[in-house]
């Protein structure tokens, strides 16, 4: 192989390189928004917003809210969402678990379904 062959294989590999990761950049990713309806009494609140914060540390795209009904606006959401029980999970507006999760894996196969 000549040297302008290599240069020429080099440019090709660097070009489809790019092409590839403007590709990726250009390509909306799926994002999950995690909300979690909390209560300040709740003992079990804060594990489940904490995998939720676990999760989102762990993979891209994903945001974690917290909803306290010890707020109108949160009671208000609560309300909409039928939330009878804290801590209730939903994934992008859909309930995901009542009460906390059992595992981060729990969680994240609910996220990856819900976000399918």
């Amino acid at each position: 192989m000549t040297e302008n062959d290599e240069l020429a294989l080099i440019r090709k590999k660097k070009f489809e390189e790019l092409m590839r990761k403007q590709q990726e950049a250009s390509t909306p990713k799926k994002t999950a928004v995690i909300e979690v309806f909390t209560s300040p009494t709740c003992p079990h609140c804060p594990r489940a917003l904490e995998m939720a914060g676990m999760l989102a540390a762990q993979v891209p795209g994903i945001r974690v809210e917290e909803v306290s009904t010890g707020t109108p606006q949160g009671m208000a959401k609560a309300a909409l969402y039928n939330v009878q029980a804290v801590p209730m999970v939903f994934v992008n507006g859909k309930k995901a678990f009542t009460g906390a999760p059992l595992t981060l894996g729990a969680l994240h196969e609910a996220v990856k379904k819900m976000t399918a």
